[in-house]
């Protein structure tokens, strides 16, 4: 009897989570400078790959 209380507990308190469906999409998102350095260097290791990475950003503005 416990163990089903406490599921029937678990079952409704899981409903209220948001569906996957409900995430934006993040198309709009303005980055600071500082936010285009950090992920342009993330998935960049050398200097000029980053400037490009930044131009690349800037110019879809």
């Amino acid at each position: 009897m416990r163990y089903l209380l406490i599921s029937l507990i678990f079952l409704l308190l899981s409903c209220g989570y948001p569906d996957i469906d409900n995430v934006p999409d993040f198309k709009d998102l303005e980055l600071s400078e500082e936010e285009i350095l950090d992920y342009c260097s993330s998935i960049n290791t050398s200097k000029k790959n980053i400037e490009n990475c930044i131009k690349d950003y800037n110019s879809k503005k």
